[in-house]
Formats: C-alpha cells, sequence, structure tokens
C-alpha cells in the first residue's frame, strides 16, 4: 500500500467518479483506473461499486478511507512542521559554548533573538570539555561556539569576533611592571586555568607547548570569580580574554600584562553543519551573536 493509493480513496470518494477525481490527482482516466484495480487486487477487495453512474465505497472501501484520512493528515502536518522549521518558525537551538563564553552576552542575545522567533527555544549547553565539534557532528548540537579553526569539510564557520589573552596577576608581582610575559616566565609560576585538558588551553597549545615550557603547577577553577580571589591572594597568574578581564580590572590590587612580544590572540567563530536546508533562525542567531559580542547591530 502506497501514499498515492490512500490518495486515490480519498479523492474518489470524495469526487464519486474517476473522471472528476483525475483533476485533483492530476493522472488521467485510465492511470487513475490502473492504480485503484491495482490496490484491490493488492487487499483480495472492491473498495468501490457503481450506484448510478457513481463510485460509492464498499465496507472494505469506508475501513481504507477512514485510515487514510488520518495517514493523509498526520504527512500533511508533519511537512507543515518541516517546513515551518527549515522556514524558523519554530523549533529548538542547540547551542554549545564554554562556560564563561555565555556569562555577560546571554540574556540580552536570548531577548532580542525570541522577539524575533517566538517560538523557537534555546538550550545552552557549557561544554568544558571542548567535546563541540563532536557534538555538532553526532546532531547533539545545532551551533558550536569555537575558538580557532576547525579542520573538517562537513562544517560551516562563520567568523565572529577576535580578542586578546591577557596575564593576570597582583600588582605586587614581579612581572606586573613588564611591557609583556615571554613563555620562559611562565617556568616558576602556578597558573590558574578554567579546565583540562591542558592541550584545549590556548596559553598551553600555542605558547607554553611549542616552547617546551612546563609551569610550577596548574590549577583548574572553573568558576572565573573563585579565580580572581586566588590571582588576589598571590597563588597564581591566569591568562584570559582582555574582555572577561575587564571588570576585575577596576579593582587597583590587580593587573593585565600581554602574552608574548606580539600579544596572544584568537578568533572566535559560530560553527554549524554544513547542510542545504538550514532552519533561518540558525542563521539569524549567528547574526544575533555578533551583535552583541562584536557590537554590531544595525
Amino acid at each position: 500500500m502506497e501514499v498515492r493509493h490512500l490518495r486515490l480513496i480519498k479523492e474518489v470518494a470524495e469526487k464519486g467518479s474517476l473522471t472528476k477525481a483525475k483533476e485533483g490527482l492530476f493522472l488521467s482516466q485510465s492511470a487513475l483506473s490502473h492504480q485503484l484495480k491495482e490496490v484491490e487486487t493488492k487487499l483480495g477487495a472492491p473498495l468501490f461499486h457503481r450506484v448510478n453512474k457513481k463510485l460509492v465505497l464498499t465496507g472494505a472501501g469506508k475501513i481504507l478511507l477512514e485510515s487514510a484520512e488520518r495517514i493523509l493528515n498526520e504527512l500533511e502536518q508533519a511537512e507543515l512542521a518541516v517546513k515551518k522549521y527549515v522556514g524558523g518558525d519554530k523549533g529548538t537551538l542547540r547551542v554549545g559554548t564554554e562556560c564563561y563564553t555565555t556569562y555577560h552576552w546571554l540574556p540580552g542575545l536570548m531577548v532580542d533573538f525570541q522577539k524575533e522567533f517566538p517560538n523557537v527555544d534555546i538550550e545552552i549547553s557549557p561544554d568544558p570539555n571542548g567535546e563541540r565539534t563532536e557534538q555538532l557532528l553526532n546532531g547533539k548540537l545545532d551551533l558550536a561556539i569555537v575558538s580557532g579553526e576547525v579542520n573538517n569539510p562537513n562544517l560551516k564557520l562563520t567568523e565572529l569576533f577576535m580578542d586578546e589573552l591577557l596575564a593576570l596577576m597582583p600588582k605586587t608581582h614581579p612581572f606586573a611592571k613588564k611591557k609583556y610575559v615571554e613563555p620562559h616566565d611562565f617556568e616558576n609560576e602556578k597558573l590558574i586555568i578554567h579546565s583540562l585538558p591542558l592541550e584545549s588551553v590556548t596559553l598551553f597549545s600555542r605558547v607554553l607547548i611549542p616552547e617546551d615550557v612546563q609551569p610550577k603547577g596548574v590549577i583548574p577553577i572553573q568558576v572565573t570569580e573563585a579565580a580572581i580571589e586566588m590571582v588576589k591572594a598571590g597563588m597564581g597568574i591566569k591568562v584570559a580574554a582582555k574582555w572577561i578581564l575587564d571588570p576585575y580590572l577596576r579593582d587597583e590590587k590587580l593587573v593585565a600584562v600581554p602574552v608574548t612580544k606580539k600579544g596572544l590572540f584568537r578568533t572566535w567563530y559560530a560553527a554549524t553543519l554544513k547542510q542545504t536546508e538550514q532552519p533561518q533562525y540558525i542563521e539569524n542567531f549567528i547574526g544575533h551573536l555578533r551583535c552583541h559580542l562584536v557590537g554590531l547591530c544595525n
């Protein structure tokens, strides 16, 4: 039994003849007659009998029509739901990001975005272990905010913004008066990082590991405020984005110094799957991201 058979039964039952049904199904009368014979043979029972030149449902036909109407309605609703999903009217947007990247921009972004797409739910999935690319590929995320380019032909990267990482330390620290800190300056320091593994930490992957530098110690702390208090107490140095550190630099006890003479910069991207039928709200969300992160609002 195929969908075309169900449409045939429904149309003939409504119109009462193959001649009238062909107009709605865009098939010739002979083609419809062949399809009707095909389905009756398959079922082993006539679906219509002729009464005064009109095709009237048999008992078997009434049973099939009831199912046909239900199935065709469900298919129509499913098709409509998919079109709304692709068009951006309704859906769920699952966003993966590092924990600290969501703090300052998330509330305002969600308010603006949901004015435009009130029926799209946003689910934020913080992942300090850097598995966002894998989650995109296995369908657990719709969009991931990543730093650095991702070399995967199945992913599309949209550049969002660039930031600089600075070394935060107490004003009394010996490095506080330096124009910048160099890789080997970290050898005798304890570093406060957001999370492990070290290979996922920008300072390590781009500065320390290439120079074969090992710090005196590493302290993972995911809560930014707690990490800042550790720095104030002289228990270590923290390297973080300037925009994260700015509010804390109002405290005169803290100083932020560039990392290396050239500075330590990274580029952030919105990563999505490369696909032809992507909901419009994903592209719009990326636009809102750029607006709130780098002030590109119209």
